[in-house]
């Protein structure tokens, strides 16, 4: 009987955290698991990179991303988390020097997940194919809003 109560006791622990259970709310991290992977693309004037995990038993997703110039040169480093409640992200110079503050971070407040977009504040990741994403990212510049474009590829 104590190995049954102990078996089940895990069966139930484990199918909580199972991607084939979600959460009671309507967004899951499983819904834009798609975004796992290595992607290569363009933005900014030169060549974007992003990685992410696939999601954690919480549903958090890590990312990094990494920019460089048209002539090669490394521009940037980002430390990205992913999950229902949006996504925050870090900027790091090549001699991976913080841009914000140590106790800052940039925070993209979630809006809405479908199957094939993830939609945040000021940012979108949109898969327009099993290989293919496009990201807009709106951007201040003094009075404007500016939206940069990625055409992301999967590696």
């Amino acid at each position: 009987m104590k190995n049954a109560t102990l078996f089940i006791s895990l069966l139930l622990f484990v199918s909580a955290f199972s991607p084939l259970s979600k959460p009671d709310s309507k967004q899951s991290a499983f819904d834009y698991a798609w975004l796992a992977g290595s992607w290569v693309g363009d933005g900014f004037g030169g060549t974007s990179e992003e990685i992410w995990s696939p999601p954690s038993a919480d549903g958090t997703m890590m990312g990094v991303y990494r920019h460089h110039n048209a002539d090669g040169s490394l521009n940037f480093y980002e430390f990205l988390t992913l999950d229902k409640t949006g996504m925050k992200l870090k900027h790091f110079t090549p001699e991976l020097v913080g841009w914000e503050t140590k106790e800052k971070y940039v925070t993209f407040e979630m809006v809405e997940v479908t199957k094939d977009k993830i939609e945040l504040k000021g940012l979108i990741f949109e898969r327009k194919s099993e290989s293919e994403m496009e990201i807009r990212l709106k951007m201040r510049q003094g009075d404007e809003i500016k939206t940069e474009v990625f055409k992301m590829k999967r590696r």
